[in-house]
Parts: C-alpha cells; sequence; structure tokens
C-alpha cells in the first residue's frame, strides 16, 4: 500500500541524500553512498515512486535510451562511468540509472562556488571539455544540451560529461545571439560547436555567461539575445581567437579547436613549466588553498 506524502517525505529523508533535481528526473543516493548516485523519475520506496518532477513520464524507456549512449561512449577519461540500470524486482522495467559520484559536483556550480584558478588549469579544463565533445561526435552523439551543467568535476579540476537524456530544455545561456531563421538548426553538430565556444568561454572566463544565474534572469538573458549580445570575452583571453571562431561556425569539428587549444597551451611558458595537473592527488580547491567545503553532488 503507498505511503502517505508525510510518512513518503519522512522515509525519503531516512533512506536518501537528495542531490540535484530537474523538470525531467531526480539525482541522489542512498544514505552514506560516496561512491555511485541514482538518476530517476523519482524517490523508490518498497516498489511505488514519490515526489516525481513535473514532466517525468515513460521513465523506463528514457533510461533504457540513455544507457545505450553510454554505452557507445564508454571507457572514456573525460565521460561520466554508467553503472548500470536498476531494475524493478522480476521485471524489465528500468526504475533508475546508476552513475558515477562526483565529489565536487557540476562544473557551473564549481565556477561560480570557487575562485579562478590559474589559466594553465582554465585551458586544460577547456581541452578536456573539447575533447570529450568530439568524442560523442566520432561516436555519432549529439549532446542535445551542451552545456558547463552538464559536467562534472573530480579531484584535480578533472571534468567528465554528464546527462545524455538528450533533454528538450535547452540552456538560453548558450543559444546563439541571432534570428532561429539565421542560427544552426537544432539537434546539429553546427548548434553544438557554437555552444561549445560558450562553453569554453565560460570556462577561461571562469564566469557565467551574461551575468551570475541570481543577478541575471533568463528573461534578462533572452533581451541580450534578441540584440544580438554574445557573451563577454576578456580581450586578454588566450583562447579568444578559439572562442569566436566557434561562435562564427568556422570550425568544422571540435577536433579542430582542439588542436588550436593545446598549442596555445603550449605555447604559454608557464604552462611548460607548470607539474601536470594529472599527477595532482589532492584536490582542485586543495592545492590552491580555498575553501575545501564540497558540495552536495
Amino acid at each position: 500500500m503507498p505511503l502517505s506524502d508525510k510518512d513518503a517525505e519522512k522515509a525519503i529523508r531516512a533512506r536518501y541524500e537528495p542531490l540535484a533535481r530537474t523538470a525531467f528526473s531526480i539525482i541522489y543516493t542512498e544514505k552514506g553512498n560516496t561512491e555511485s548516485v541514482l538518476k530517476a523519475g523519482g524517490f523508490w520506496i518498497d516498489g511505488e515512486v514519490y515526489d516525481k518532477p513535473a514532466f517525468a513520464e515513460n521513465t523506463s524507456d528514457h533510461l533504457k535510451r540513455e544507457v545505450t549512449v553510454y554505452d557507445a561512449l564508454r571507457p572514456h577519461p573525460h565521460i561520466t562511468a554508467c553503472l548500470g540500470l536498476e531494475l524493478l524486482p522480476g521485471t524489465s522495467e528500468a526504475w533508475a540509472l546508476r552513475l558515477e559520484r562526483s565529489p565536487w559536483g557540476d562544473l557551473r556550480s564549481y565556477i561560480l562556488k570557487h575562485t579562478a584558478p590559474d589559466m594553465c588549469d582554465r585551458l586544460k579544463v577547456a581541452v578536456d571539455f573539447a575533447t570529450a565533445v568530439q568524442h560523442l561526435h566520432d561516436r555519432g552523439v549529439i549532446w542535445g544540451d551542451l552545456s558547463t551543467r552538464n559536467a562534472i568535476v573530480f579531484d584535480g579540476l578533472n571534468i567528465k560529461l554528464c546527462d545524455f537524456s538528450g533533454s528538450s530544455l535547452r540552456n538560453p545561456r548558450y543559444w546563439p545571439p541571432m534570428p532561429v531563421a539565421e542560427a544552426p538548426a537544432d539537434g546539429s553538430v553546427e548548434l553544438e560547436l557554437f555552444a561549445l565556444g560558450t562553453a569554453i568561454c565560460e570556462i577561461t572566463e571562469w564566469a557565467v555567461p551574461y551575468g551570475r544565474p541570481e543577478e541575471v534572469d533568463e528573461d534578462a538573458v533572452q533581451r541580450m539575445l534578441a540584440r544580438g549580445e554574445y557573451p563577454h570575452v576578456s580581450d586578454d583571453n588566450p583562447a579568444r581567437d578559439v572562442i569566436w571562431r566557434l561562435w562564427r561556425l568556422e570550425y568544422r569539428s571540435g577536433g579542430d579547436a582542439v588542436k588550436d587549444l593545446k598549442a596555445i597551451l603550449n605555447s604559454l611558458a608557464l604552462c611548460r613549466s607548470a607539474s601536470p595537473r594529472e599527477g595532482n592527488q589532492g584536490s582542485a580547491a586543495d592545492s590552491q588553498g580555498r575553501d575545501t567545503d564540497r558540495p552536495d553532488r
């Protein structure tokens, strides 16, 4: 027999740690589990689902579709590890997707909460992000919601892409500031390359495009887009030319952008003399003496 709302709320608090929520799914984990998370269409308790997101439907089909994408992409150092589907007992119906857990949360939140690392590290993150996007395209996958919100951070400022559910709720901050008729087609490589330029801008500027969400809401972003405004790129940003070439759709692939980013990284004497980031056994925040409080996810 299903629990009452009050009893379900108590059971959820006792069993689970909520981490993130969208209109389609909830990310949570079992209390004490630091290794993996569950992505589901609600909190499952004894075969019943509670607190379903507004647009959660056909959950099993969506989860099975997403796991096939993860299967096509792995293994890759910058793609989140999918640990498999969770099935309802005695059935083939999936109720959750189990994924590896990030100790630092998503990249967008990390950028908002932490002081900018040096430009060498930011460029390395940009290279990793663009390399992973090209891997998607090489495997025939269009991400559909390219954003720093859908990359998670691990120790050493290593990042992995996640969320391949094909959500239709795109992020306006990553839209081209041009009339729809002139913009690249939705679901195209061209549109993803434009969005990649914005992601690289966000990473290297260490600032959310068009301003922090609590200061500039999406209605204001829409007005800026209508005026043809692009996100701010500093004159001294070494990735400035790569960003603008992506926005102007001058690259044929993300791999071409990766080559140019690596060339920039190798041309900076400071970056050439720095210790390899991969050798850092501590966290990005620890290594720079900043706040080491970890976010929820």
